[in-house]
């Protein structure tokens, strides 16, 4: 019933109910327009916010090393051998494979040079988890890979060469040549035009971009440079490092075990590590939010000790720079946003007002009549609903058909989530203001009090 009078209103007031739905529209589209905004600049350090607003540090690494023990000396080739040379710091780092994926026949003959490449990196879990690039096909890494006889890669490519499901064989590139082919399940191609983890932006940024290879830039020339002289390669290989550790220690136990092969002594001295792994590129070096300065600084200078790297920036400084970067040119516009939206709050929630006091003699003989205050209040609030609603589905329609026809090409404005939470949140603010208006109105005054003051 309430509905039924709520639409009749709409239909006895309609210039003032138009009015009301234009303010409206207008409302969504000043919010739509700020989010969108807001978003465009923050969708790049979305995907890695988890991963950078953490307490601790970021490094570019160019080379590690054991500094005493039995491996002093040696590249450090695992986070967690890493992390033991630290005080209780976690090491999320990526590495380079000495191991080259692919048929080439050109590696062969270079390897009878002692001339080596390398088209293959690998994660930790936490670089896994913590970003996802866009991918053309298929599905990204898994975490926790431990089982299988193979490994599973994602491929970033200059070419049309792999596909989505195909199988390549791994050359270990290596003077530990094994009998048994290592095959390796491409699960997915990245996007070329895809940031992703791997080198370090080489722009001036000192925020959440210098995590990423600009890929867009790095892929353009990957299938005009020679092999032998780029250390870019046509495609490259990026696996689990815990799927790439596992998989190599059972073809190791293999080629010593069952097949005993002429290369018999020089896989024994492997020590189950075909592949050489070390910590090379963006790694992420962190500690609990609440750790001592005392110990944050011994780790930073313990990094310092053991690593060459390109940068070396506390976690918080990117963050700070993150934020700036986001904000900067959007708090140009939040002031005059939030006048807008301000202004255009005080328009509609004074225009409804105007409609509720306008009734108020239909909506006293309503209560003669058996209503009481509470089902005319909410046949009022049920109308202001009605106008709110459609406002946006108008806002909805138009946005999406200015995108159609190309209006918005160049700019920022989408209707996403955040955008449509957004308006929501404002349609609450306006039933809720428009409400309160209205209940002051009748507070404390009897039917018979209005209907003499309206006469």
């Amino acid at each position: 019933m309430a509905w039924k009078y709520a639409v009749r209103e709409c239909r006895m007031h309609l210039v003032m109910s138009v009015l009301c739905l234009v303010q409206a529209v207008f409302l969504f589209a000043v919010v739509i327009g700020l989010l969108s905004v807001f978003m465009a600049r923050y969708s790049g350090y979305q995907p890695v916010r988890n991963l950078a607003e953490q307490n601790g540090f970021v490094s570019n690494m160019v080379s590690s090393i054991h500094l005493e023990g039995d491996a002093e000396g040696r590249p450090v080739e695992s986070s967690e051998a890493y992390e033991g040379m630290l005080k209780d710091a976690r090491v999320y780092g990526q590495y380079r494979v000495d191991a080259y994926a692919g048929d080439d026949q050109w590696v062969a003959k270079e390897r009878e040079k002692d001339v080596f490449y390398s088209n293959m990196r690998a994660y930790d879990d936490e670089w896994i988890q913590g970003f996802v690039p866009r991918l053309q096909s298929g599905r990204w890494l898994e975490q926790e890979n431990t089982e299988g006889r193979w490994l599973e890669a994602v491929v970033l490519q200059s070419s049309d060469r792999y596909k989505t499901g195909d199988t390549v064989y791994l050359d270990n590139n290596s003077t530990t040549v094994l009998q048994t082919k290592i095959p390796i399940k491409i699960v997915g191609i990245i996007d070329r035009d895809s940031d992703i983890i791997y080198k370090s932006n080489r722009g001036s940024y000192m925020d959440y971009r210098l995590l990423f290879s600009n890929m867009s830039e790095d892929t353009k020339g990957l299938d005009k440079v020679s092999n032998t002289n780029s250390s870019y390669m046509p495609e490259i290989f990026f696996v689990s490092k815990k799927n790439l550790d596992s998989v190599q220690e059972q073809y190791v136990a293999q080629e010593a075990e069952e097949n005993l092969s002429e290369n018999y002594e020089n896989v024994l001295s492997t020590g189950k590590e075909i592949f050489f792994t070390e910590l090379e590129g963006v790694v992420l070096i962190v500690m609990d939010q609440d750790c001592s300065k005392e110990m944050f600084t011994y780790n930073k200078n313990k990094i310092a000790q053991i690593s060459q790297f390109g940068f070396l920036h506390d976690l918080d400084y990117i963050k700070k720079n993150s934020w700036h970067s986001i904000m900067t040119g959007i708090s140009d516009i939040i002031p005059a946003g939030a006048g807008m939206l301000l202004f255009t709050v005080i328009s509609f929630v004074t225009l409804s007002t105007l409609m509720y006091q306008k009734n108020m003699r239909k909506y006293s003989v309503y209560y003669m009549l058996g209503l009481t205050w509470r089902d005319i209040f909410r046949i009022h609030v049920l109308y202001i609903l009605l106008i709110v609603l459609a406002a946006l589905a108008v806002g909805i329609v138009l946005v999406y058909g200015a995108g159609y026809f190309g209006i918005w090409r160049g700019t920022a404005v989408q209707i996403g989530v955040v955008q449509m939470k957004g308006c929501l949140i404002v349609m609450l603010l306006l039933l809720l203001s428009a409400s309160l208006m209205c209940l002051s109105l009748v507070k404390g005054r009897s039917a018979g009090e209005i209907l003499q003051e309206v006469e």
